[in-house]
């Protein structure tokens, strides 16, 4: 009994033995193993160690321009303008950009008693005070006007300096791709490859958008009709001149048939809300139309029998 405890012992202790043999084993192992290769200054094992000291994919931060480079504002402007011939005014206000080499990129009108107009005007950037000026000129009334402005010159630079190095960059990993060795060489590279291919697509579509800000200036523009000539009372002494009879005429016609059909309306809807009421109150309205009716014939009833009784006796 004594022997098979002193075995099972031993047995035991070899077994944690082996466990934490395998353990220190295993930890060994992995502190030992190789790492992934990663994109630093090169591969393990290549045979173009030179070429893997690269730059960084991202770039400094944005650093001021060289102030000999050209500047490059965004320019915009808001005005309003008030004008008797709103449409003609937009007409006008499009032949003038035309000639400076502009367009108009969004236009709305609304039409009611009144027109009233919105529209964005796109013209060259150096073209906006002249523009600008030709509105005030045409006889409309400018009843507000503002320009405001954005120096982007360290933002465009940086973003085309940037573009030329990531296009530099990735085609050096395009030469990097034929030389790989190895599968995972070539699976990292091609993965650089398809990085900087995004960023180059990102960086020239920003490059794009600044150029189309810096190089047009937009303009948007409110167009008002002029006050109603309603408001405008004549002298008492004056006769009214044939613009505005007709212009009361048919104002007059106008508003007329607004106000019945408001009127409508309302009842309309007044009736609506308050059907269940107007059938409460009709209801009441019958019962005791009906009630005083058969009241009526009770009391005719008895009054006919009366007269029978006294014609009897």
């Amino acid at each position: 009994m004594k022997k098979k405890r002193i075995l099972i012992l031993l047995l035991s202790l070899l077994l944690i033995l082996s466990i934490f043999i395998s353990g220190c084993a295993a930890a060994t192992k992995s502190d030992r193993a190789p790492l992934a290769p990663e994109y630093s200054d090169g591969y393990p094992g290549s045979a173009t160690p030179e070429d893997m000291d690269l730059p960084p994919i991202e770039p400094n931060p944005v650093s001021p321009a060289d102030p000999t480079l050209p500047r490059k504002v965004i320019k915009n402007a808001d005005m309003t303008v008030v004008s008797t011939d709103p449409v003609k005014t937009k007409s006008d206000i499009e032949s003038k950009a035309s000639s400076l080499g502009g367009f108009v990129s969004d236009f709305s009108q609304q039409t009611n008693s009144y027109i009233y107009i919105q529209m964005t005007v796109e013209v060259p950037g150096d073209k906006l005070e002249v523009f600008l000026r030709q509105i005030g000129d045409s006889g409309v009334k400018v009843e507000r006007q503002s320009v405001s402005s954005e120096d982007v010159t360290d933002s465009y630079y940086d973003t085309e300096t940037r573009l030329g190095t990531t296009r530099d960059l990735l085609d050096h990993y395009r030469l990097m791709l034929g030389k790989a060795e190895t599968i995972d060489e070539t699976l990292q590279v091609q993965a650089k490859i398809d990085q900087l291919t995004l960023e180059l697509e990102s960086l020239q579509g920003r490059l794009n958008r600044l150029e189309l800000l810096t190089s047009n200036s937009r303009v948007y523009i409110e167009i008002y009709q002029e006050k109603d000539p309603l408001l405008e009372k004549p002298s008492e002494l004056e006769p009214l001149s044939w613009e505005h009879v007709k212009y009361f005429i048919s104002n007059g016609f106008s508003r007329l048939g607004t106000v019945l059909l408001l009127v409508a309306q309302y009842l309309f809807i007044g009736l609506a809300v308050g059907l269940p009421v107007i059938l409460v109150i009709v209801l009441i309205i019958l019962i005791i139309y009906f009630a005083g009716k058969r009241k009526k014939k009770k009391r005719l009833a008895a009054a006919a029998v009366e007269n029978n009784v006294e014609h009897r006796e």
